[in-house]
């Protein structure tokens, strides 16, 4: 009973934590205001590689890495407001990181790099990182207007002034003092290794967040990458503003962690509908359930405040009268009107250059299984639903057809019963006192949440590998329920096949998966290896650990000879940007 009594306090806790999460706009105005940078590896790019990017928030009151949203948002856009890519990525202590693959699909053109978070979507779209980005497709027909005219002689010769801006290569270190960074040779030869090494002075400088790229600089100009020492000086110069209060519209932030939000309406009415309890349910083995009570807008949301592996989520109304009603998730478009893009023209003396480098990325692409980047699983915290007092292994009992024949026979302390609707349920016997009949017991089937019973009763329990239960009430949201039973089938893929008209199927806008970036390593005999390395990038580090104080990082340049660029962004744990930048030579 005191075990019982604790869940139900710390699950009230939780609740009155996540009311608090949907406060007042007079409460939204005194959190502080964020701004987002975005550091990445290259401002111009052909189809078939890699956009790289680290994001940052930073308070703008203490100017130092937020803890206010969980998540961040990178998009690219073009100029008629179409989205390329739009990426979530889980913040962890104001940063996180994520990565693009330019497809063939993506035609050249001029395009905006947006770094935001739900919070500052409340300030404008003029809050937003935005800087350029100009991509270039080899495979499709180049639009005129990012192609050289020739010169009508008959014309007035008018000078047209670059869109161009020069190669960022001659903007001063930020503060790299605090942090250094020395290379053992800034020339090398081909598959040649080279180490960095990197220090910070102090304790705020080593428990930072900093992110290096080394990247061949090509032969024409790029548009200039914004560096954290001028994100930075635009910040002071900005300062921080009060939120754009409007009504219901104003944009609450991820504090607690990843939102998936929606709204219910009446069918015939299209009437938003208040106070219904609706749930959430993530499949799978490492399952997830939430459950959430629409408001006076009939808007619902769930926090999921751990990383999962699966992307498709059921969907639940947890009522009787489900067929009354209809959801719909938020699906928001970015805005793109008012934002400015620069032009580019490719000329003839980059077309020898085009094609060289377009042929090295169809070879790397084409050995990109054996230099594939490696996925880090999600990492998972158990919740207390999880945790099971009984498991019965079918496999140690005689076998039976059906579900119920299998409870009554060899799951003790679990039964069926028939409602007055004729639909059979499953109960849970409490630990102490009576069975209450108006309270069910939350039943997952392979992580799904099953609402209504009657759909797995007549379900071949010759398929069910384990069932395990507890007998502890559980309160999630504000519902309440009597127990929990979990049924896991042998082949583990009940959800592909499960049908019920009253579920939901949402396919998540899910965060980028945590990556460790593939690093090419040679030793003496394997320089001779006769895989080709068209590397153009040759390192990317997003998450540089310089706890210790010190951290040396090697990497092997590539067949591609000419300038690299080294470069490491990033912030100490006060919010100094650092910005170090250096030239190695590849012959």
């Amino acid at each position: 009973m005191k075990k019982l009594t604790i869940t139900i306090i710390l699950l009230a806790l939780v609740s009155l934590g996540l009311k608090a999460q949907l406060t007042t706009n007079a409460s939204l105005a005194n959190i502080p205001q964020e701004s987002v940078y975005l550091h990445y590896n290259e401002s111009f790019l052909f189809s078939g590689e890699h956009l790289l990017y680290k994001f940052y928030s930073l308070d703008n009151v203490n100017r130092k890495l937020s803890s206010i949203s969980k998540m961040g948002y990178v998009a690219l856009v073009d100029k008629e407001g179409n989205t390329v890519f739009k990426h979530k990525v889980r913040l962890t202590g104001g940063s996180g990181y994520g990565n693009f693959f330019v497809p063939t699909s993506v035609p050249t053109g001029s395009y905006r790099l947006l770094g935001y978070s739900e919070w500052i979507k409340n300030f404008g779209k003029e809050h937003f990182f935005q800087s350029d980005i100009y991509i270039v497709n080899p495979y499709q027909a180049t639009p005129d207007s990012y192609l050289e005219q020739p010169i009508d002689s008959l014309q007035p010769v008018v000078s047209k002034k670059s869109t161009l801006m020069p190669l960022n290569t001659n903007v001063s270190e930020v503060n790299s003092t605090l942090v250094s960074l020395t290379v053992d040779k800034s020339t090398a030869g081909k598959r040649e290794k080279i180490a960095l090494n990197i220090s910070g002075i102090n304790a705020a400088a080593n428990n930072g967040s900093y992110a290096i790229s080394v990247r061949k600089t090509d032969s024409f100009s790029a548009p200039a990458q914004i560096t954290s020492g001028m994100f930075y000086k635009e910040l002071l110069k900005k300062g921080s503003t009060k939120i754009k209060v409007t009504g219901n519209s104003s944009k609450i932030p991820e504090l607690r962690g990843e939102t998936v939000a929606g709204m219910i309406r009446n069918k015939e009415t299209k009437l938003p509908v208040k106070d219904l309890r609706v749930s959430f349910s993530l499949p799978g083995d490492k399952y997830l359930f939430k459950v959430a009570t629409s408001d006076n807008q009939g808007r619902f949301r769930f926090i999921l405040g751990r990383e999962y592996d699966n992307a498709t989520a059921a969907i639940q109304v947890l009522s009787n009268d489900w067929d009354l009603y209809e959801i719909s998730m938020d699906e928001e478009k970015i805005d793109s009107e008012g934002m400015e893009f620069t032009d580019f023209v490719l000329t003839k003396e980059m077309k020898d250059y085009m094609l060289e480098k377009s042929i090295q990325n169809q070879i790397e692409n084409a050995y990109q299984e054996v230099k594939a980047d490696s996925i880090v699983p999600a990492s998972h915290v158990q919740p207390f639903y999880r945790k099971f007092a009984t498991v019965y292994d079918l496999d140690d009992y005689t076998r039976f057809n059906s579900i119920q024949e299998t409870i009554v026979e060899v799951v003790d302390q679990v039964g069926t019963r028939k409602l007055d609707n004729g639909n059979r349920v499953f109960e849970v016997r409490p630990e102490i006192g009576y069975t209450d009949a108006s309270l069910l017991p939350m039943v997952f089937v392979d992580g799904l949440f099953i609402k209504k019973h009657e759909d797995f009763m007549d379900y071949s329990a010759k398929k069910i590998k384990t069932i395990s239960f507890s007998r502890d009430k559980v309160i999630l949201g504000s519902q309440l329920f009597q127990g929990v039973i979990s049924f896991k089938t042998i082949e583990g893929g009940f959800y592909d096949d499960f049908f019920t008209p009253h579920i939901v199927n949402v396919e998540l806008f899910k965060p980028q998966s945590n990556k460790e970036y593939f690093s090419q390593e040679y030793s003496e005999e394997a320089k001779q290896d006769r895989v080709p390395d068209f590397r153009h990038q040759l390192l990317w580090v997003p998450k540089l650990d310089i706890s210790n104080g010190k951290k040396e990082v090697t990497f092997y340049t590539s067949d591609v000879v000419g300038d690299y660029e080294l470069v490491l962004e990033g912030f100490t744990s006060t919010g100094k940007p650092v910005s170090v930048k250096k030239k190695i030579v590849v012959r």
